[in-house]
């Protein structure tokens, strides 16, 4: 695998899984990758019973598109359902988590915006 630069365009593959924060997390568009100065952009890949762990953002909002799967988003601990062809979003400094509760593979798009000053405060576990 190649490393990646800031560029305009990134492939998918080129770009490294990230399994620290549950299931397969790729950010696609962020600072190191396409020179991003606004908003960090990726995908996540769930398995059966998986899940992202509950996270908040101090300094952005989260919009996450559900592309195929069904499951729960927690938002401050309040269950919503979703599903494939549907987007929820994550107001700033509120904590969220995502289960997968299909059979299959839960495919998610997420970006959060704005940008954080610095990585190590864009994302912070709870």
């Amino acid at each position: 695998m190649k490393q990646v630069y800031a560029n305009t365009v990134v492939q998918f593959d080129d770009v490294p899984v990230v399994h620290a924060r549950g299931g397969q997390m790729r950010v696609l568009g962020s600072p190191a990758t396409v020179g991003a100065s606004q908003l960090i952009m990726g995908h996540v890949l769930l398995q059966a019973g998986e899940e992202i762990k509950e996270h908040l953002h101090d300094y952005g909002e989260e919009s996450v598109f559900v592309i195929r799967g069904l499951g729960t988003a927690f938002i401050e601990d309040t269950p919503h359902s979703i599903q494939e062809q549907c987007l929820f979003i994550v107001r700033k400094g509120e904590r969220h988590r995502v289960v997968n509760e299909g059979p299959g593979e839960m495919e998610l798009v997420f970006a959060t915006a704005p940008l954080a000053p610095s990585p190590e405060s864009g994302h912070r576990d709870v």
